[in-house]
């Protein structure tokens, strides 16, 4: 069946228009195209940012109902006090659709509370995690770190005595929202 010239035109008007529910999706397709190809490869290039993702997870949001036990208890049971953790960044977590952006930074300044984003494969998918350090460990100079999202009840088997190697960046700042278009990706290839 041949499209005609008049009806070719009329579905690219209403593509373009923003008020389709196909147009919208085209707009955040191509807005998530220019995003990933063309702004954070052109800020990498011209910057000393290491590397930008999306959280994806809930795992570090504050906004959980058993927020005060998975963070704010688990902490006074193992020994950090208020003291400590008031100058831990990101003190109110990080909410899904936050674009984090991170610095490399030599092992010795990756410390206890801050958070790195690390590649980690986990029941045989490799990801971004994107978690608060609450263990580090030196041996025969290659440096560990040890994590949990805030919002876990504990830290996951793969998030115990994570080489430096395998760390991208120490998150510095977070803008909220701007991860959405790759955390919509996430959860369509979840359910494909």
């Amino acid at each position: 069946m041949k499209m005609s010239k008049t009806r070719l035109k009329k579905v690219f008007v209403d593509l373009l228009s923003g008020e389709k529910y196909y147009s919208i999706l085209f707009y955040l397709i191509l807005f998530y195209l220019l995003f990933t190809y063309v702004a954070i490869p052109a800020v990498y290039a011209v910057s000393p940012v290491s590397y930008i993702s999306a959280v994806i997870s809930p795992s570090m949001e504050h906004l959980q109902p058993g927020i005060q036990l998975t963070y704010n208890e688990w902490l006074l049971q193992h020994g950090f006090n208020s003291s400590v953790t008031n100058s831990w960044p990101f003190q109110n977590g990080i909410n899904i659709g936050t674009l984090v952006v991170a610095y490399k930074v030599p092992p010795s300044d990756i410390h206890v509370g801050d958070v790195i984003i690390y590649r980690a494969t986990y029941q045989g998918v490799t990801e971004d995690v994107i978690h608060r350090v609450i263990n580090e460990t030196e041996i025969n100079g290659t440096y560990y770190y040890t994590t949990k999202g805030d919002a876990n009840y504990a830290s996951l088997p793969f998030e115990i005595n994570i080489p430096y190697s395998n760390v991208v960046g120490e998150v510095n700042s977070a803008i909220p929202y701007l991860g959405y278009p790759r955390y919509l990706l996430y959860v369509i290839g979840n359910l494909i």
